[in-house]
């Protein structure tokens, strides 16, 4: 058997229709009617955000008081090991002192601890930033990971359970209320 052309089809689909038996129209359609090619756009793969480059850093509400809390913050982190050890103080401090600095501490623990040890410091507001400045934005440019890359997505972190009580223990550190 021939296979109809597109004439044929509508003359036969507009007889069946006229029958107005509705079944076989729609029987009709579903078998012999060309069936259309849908094409989707092509979707672009997401890109990766570009990160933006400051050198502004937080500023510790006590620094001027108490200074000694940041180095103590510092030497835990040390020995807990989840900043690398040949950081220098001076420059762990600077990210803490509210000036500019270019200098990067690598972070050697999982990204969630930093994460949550930085939402820690900010939403209790021992640490602010610079107005217009966001806090991801100044921990993306000062911390990089054991490879020397800056960290991407931070916002997008959960709390670390296992860990999570031995960082609030660490934020308690910079609170000088407490002590």
């Amino acid at each position: 058997m021939a296979t109809p052309t597109n004439a044929q089809l509508g003359k036969l689909l507009a007889s069946y229709l006229s029958t107005s038996n509705d079944a076989l129209a729609i029987n009709f359609r579903r078998h012999y009617a060309p069936t259309p090619i849908l094409t989707s756009p092509r979707k672009t793969p997401a890109k990766r955000p570009v990160p933006r480059v400051t050198t502004a850093t937080f500023t510790y509400r006590w620094l001027a008081t108490a200074p000694q809390r940041i180095t103590t913050l510092y030497q835990y982190l040390l020995r807990a090991r989840w900043i690398a050890a040949d950081t220098n103080p001076d420059d762990f401090l600077a990210i803490f002192s509210g000036g500019t600095t270019n200098c990067k501490i690598r972070w050697i623990s999982k990204k969630t601890h930093l994460v949550y040890l930085f939402r820690l410091l900010t939403d209790r507001q021992y640490i602010s930033t610079p107005k217009g400045i966001g806090r991801w934005m100044i921990v993306g440019n000062h911390f990089v990971d054991t490879h020397h890359r800056p960290f991407a997505f931070l916002n997008s972190q959960r709390i670390p359970v296992k860990a999570q009580p031995a960082i609030e223990q660490l934020a308690e550190l910079l609170n000088i209320a407490n002590h």
